[in-house]
């Protein structure tokens, strides 16, 4: 390393004066709220006041690749942007005071350059894509076009009102110049020039091998990025983009990222899963091309899992769309991993089978509370790499590693049947497979219920309005005895009716459980009670333990 790399000494300020930089397209956005840029500013306030040099830390660039004369940040993007706002602000506030050739000036030496070979005069620093604008946009002096939650323009107010304090009058604008004077001579920082991107991320990892200011997202990033080699780099930069671009926000990619660990190696938390990835990459040597191109594929059988309508399912002759809504209405989350695996080491039918499998047995466990806990996740991640490993290779393998997670049916049905205010669209998934497990009794074919369209609601048969304050009778009412699917075109003509005024109704319904209540002659507490042990028996045959 230091045989291809340049370490200098150097000044903040004067790293805006003689060198073009650039942060890197994938790099995350600009990231410094109010409270970041007050301390930042505080700091060198504080410096500037007791004149005296205020060491800022570390930049990390790299050389450019690409025949242009721009360094890539690396790191250090939140103070070089920070400061190039500063003087920005720097520039404005002297044009306001008529001192307009100190700010054409300012301009010049800080934010802009006339490049010979370009011909053409170009801004001194450049922010990636998702900042490009807004920055662009301070330069010409239109930050009140931005949206008051831009970080960007919060920066550039910030650094304004620290400004307008410094320098209250036209008559003090030397103060102004007394700040970039103090950024560009006596903000030290230490410079690190590495050859290419892979090597300066070298840098960067080692640097900041604590972490402690960086998110997990961050640090895989640069870490994988520092072990790219070669053409490799520009797979895995494309690679983590893209799976930037699916993921969405920071902590949904580390999520996604935790779910696939765990799917090839068992249980990890959040907090240790970076140094565990870094040590299974080093002993597997699976190379960060290779992970990368299987987490991209993982990441398509992740979203398809959340998605009844995803393309994936196309090739798949197995009915999910049960089990997506399950997943979905009850946030399963724990035992992701042991469909990444599943899916990855079996192939979409046998994966997809397993799938409509797990749903039911989490159903079931979520009724007693065995989901959620460390006791899930411990157990779903043995089951995880019981899978990649090959010692589970069916789904009888993958129930005896969870076994302790299934209720028995006497368990579910107690827990069950004392279940009380469902959310609504849990309700409607919960009575829509009852509503399938008594077809199935019933020995009618299956049919294809809309049930979870908007169209279909659910029906208090007991008035909520019934209870009167009465908490026993709140309870009853919101148990799923007294809950039933119903159409909106036949619900907007209930109301608050009574059972007797509105019973006939329930037979227009096309779900036969909802039909079934135009039979009752009345609807008391114990009509609730009777249909709610009914469905507690139901609930067994639509969620069975095997």
């Amino acid at each position: 390393m230091a045989e291809t790399t340049e370490f200098n000494h150097d000044q903040l300020g004067r790293v805006l004066t003689e060198h073009l930089v650039a942060v890197p397209r994938f790099q995350r956005s600009y990231a410094w709220d109010r409270t970041n840029v007050e301390e930042y500013i505080s700091d060198l306030d504080a410096a500037r006041k007791k004149k005296v040099s205020y060491f800022m830390g570390t930049l990390v660039f790299a050389q450019p690749s690409d025949g242009s004369d721009r360094r890539q940040i690396v790191d250090g993007q939140q103070r070089l942007a920070t400061t190039a706002v500063m003087f920005i602000a720097i520039r404005d506030m002297l044009a306001q005071y008529g001192k307009r050739e100190t700010s054409d000036q300012t301009e010049q030496r800080y934010l802009r350059r006339y490049v010979l070979s370009e011909e053409s005069e170009v801004v001194t620093l450049t922010l990636s894509p998702k900042d490009q604008d807004s920055y662009d946009a301070l330069l010409e002096e239109r930050h009140e076009d931005l949206d008051e939650k831009d970080r960007l323009r919060i920066c550039y107010e910030v650094c304004r009102d620290y400004l307008r304090e410094t320098a209250p009058t036209g008559k003090q604008y030397r103060r102004l110049i007394e700040v970039a004077d103090h950024l560009e001579k006596s903000v030290q920082v230490l410079v690190a020039v590495a050859t290419d991107l892979p090597e300066a991320y070298v840098i960067f990892e080692t640097l900041n091998d604590r972490g402690a200011d960086l998110t997990t997202a961050d640090l895989l990033k640069n870490y994988l990025f520092s072990q790219a080699r070669g053409t490799e780099f520009a797979y895995v930069e494309n690679a983590w983009t893209v799976l930037e671009e699916r993921l969405g926000k920071p902590e949904d990619l580390v999520k996604f990222v935790r779910y696939d660990y765990v799917s090839r190696n068992g249980p990890v938390t959040t907090r240790k899963l970076y140094r565990a990835i870094q040590q299974w990459l080093a002993d597997s040597k699976i190379g960060v091309k290779k992970y990368l191109q299987e987490l991209k594929e993982s990441s398509s059988v992740y979203q398809a899992l959340r998605d009844t309508d995803d393309a994936f399912w196309n090739t798949v002759n197995v009915d999910v769309k049960d089990a997506i809504l399950a997943y979905r209405r009850f946030g399963f989350e724990s035992s992701m991993p042991v469909l990444l695996a599943a899916f990855r080491t079996w192939g979409k039918p046998k994966g997809a089978r397993l799938f409509v499998k797990l749903a039911r047995w989490s159903v079931r466990a979520q009724f007693v509370g065995r989901i959620g806990a460390s006791l899930s996740e411990d157990a779903f991640g043995a089951a995880s790499a019981a899978i990649s490993n090959g010692s589970a290779v069916n789904q009888p393998d993958v129930r005896r590693l969870i076994k302790k997670l299934i209720p028995t049916d006497g368990e579910f049905k107690a827990a069950f049947a004392a279940t009380t205010d469902p959310p609504t669209a849990r309700a409607k998934y919960l009575l829509a497979m009852l509503e399938r497990a008594q077809d199935d009794a019933d020995g009618l074919p299956s049919r294809a219920l809309e049930w979870s369209s908007v169209g279909v609601t659910i029906e208090h048969v007991m008035p909520k309005s019934a209870h009167g304050n009465d908490d026993e009778k709140r309870a009853l009412i919101g148990q799923l005895g007294n809950l039933a699917l119903l159409e909106k075109r036949i619900n907007k003509d209930m109301g608050s009716k009574s059972f007797a005024t509105k019973s006939h109704l329930y037979s227009g319904s096309d779900f036969h459980l909802t039909q079934a209540l135009a039979n009752e002659s009345e609807w008391t507490a114990k009509q609730i009670q009777a249909r709610t042990a009914r469905f507690a028996e139901l609930a067994c045959i639509a969620w069975p333990a095997t």
